[in-house]
């Protein structure tokens, strides 16, 4: 891959040169233009000139218009090559966890019936959330207006997706969980917050060190439902708070560290906060780590 980026990064910019190379030699026609006019001898000077301003400006707008369209292109590209990224790495992880508990019944590393059904039952579990996703990609509910949308529970919600992390036996007792059973129903796609949410707790869990993530649902003081989401870890750097949620990226800590992933799964919580006017809001607790908080407005 490193091989080929500068080649691909090279052909990209060859659109921008030769449209920039277009609008410099309009300009400079045009400027040709107004001398001629400027310093006109006889009457074909005049006529000389106009020509020339009027080539030069049909050439400018031209040249404009190019650079325009070149710059929609590539922000579709971009935010194709984002969707293609960002599918991709919702569903490499169920696809991981279904050929992990595979192998192990398939070599029969278990050491009870009991064990073999929690493993199936966890094969299970994931394969119902790769079919969630998969139906969510395929009925584009993206597209649909947020009050045509069902209003649902978040506490119901947020429970099915903690249910796959407090199974897991690495996080046992790494999660201290908070839920509020008499919040308002909110218009949301349960399968969009489930997402938000459990990129969140999956992004505590990894990069917030080795102590207890805490994860509350509540109502705030100006009426949102609010989903906090905060570890025990070194916190934000100031200067990364707003880069985090740009895809791709990834903090220092975590790539000298060798932590597997992409830095897509914040960008997720943005996107979604975004589509439904939801607050995001981040920043570091005083007694250490980082606190992620997701506010909706429920339904009126």
């Amino acid at each position: 891959m490193p091989l080929r980026s500068q080649p691909i990064r090279t052909y990209a910019r060859i659109p921008w040169i030769i449209a920039s190379c277009a609008l410099l030699s309009s300009i400079a026609n045009l400027i040709t233009g107004i001398v001629v006019l400027a310093t006109y001898n006889t009457g074909g000077d005049i006529a000389l000139g106009i020509l020339t301003i009027v080539f030069a400006v049909w050439g400018m707008i031209g040249s404009i218009l190019a650079l325009a369209f070149i710059r929609l292109q590539n922000a579709y590209n971009r935010s194709q090559g984002r969707f293609i990224a960002q599918v991709s790495h919702e569903l490499r992880t169920p696809i991981t966890s279904i050929r992990m508990y595979a192998d192990t019944l398939l070599l029969h590393r278990f050491a009870s019936p009991e064990e073999e059904d929690e493993l199936l039952q966890q094969m299970d579990g994931e394969i119902q959330r790769l079919e969630r996703l998969t139906e969510q990609i395929l009925e584009s509910r993206s597209q649909k207006s947020i009050r045509e949308l069902e209003p649902v529970l978040l506490q119901d919600v947020l429970q099915d997706a903690l249910n796959p992390f407090q199974s897991a036996p690495k996080n046992a007792g790494r999660l201290d969980v908070d839920i509020d059973q008499g919040l308002p129903k909110v218009h949301v796609d349960a399968n969009d917050f489930s997402n938000a949410a459990s990129n969140l707790i999956r992004n505590a869990l990894t990069h917030g060190g080795p102590g207890v993530v805490h994860v509350t649902l509540a109502r705030a003081e100006n009426g949102r439902c609010e989903l906090i989401v905060r570890d025990e870890g070194k916190g934000i750097d100031p200067k990364m708070r707003k880069k985090i949620f740009e895809p791709f990226v990834r903090g220092e800590n975590t790539t000298e560290s060798g932590i597997p992933g992409f830095g897509l799964g914040l960008s997720i919580v943005r996107d979604f906060a975004q589509k439904y006017n939801a607050t995001l809001k981040v920043e570091n607790h005083p007694s250490g780590g980082a606190v992620f908080a997701i506010g909706l407005s429920p339904v009126e």
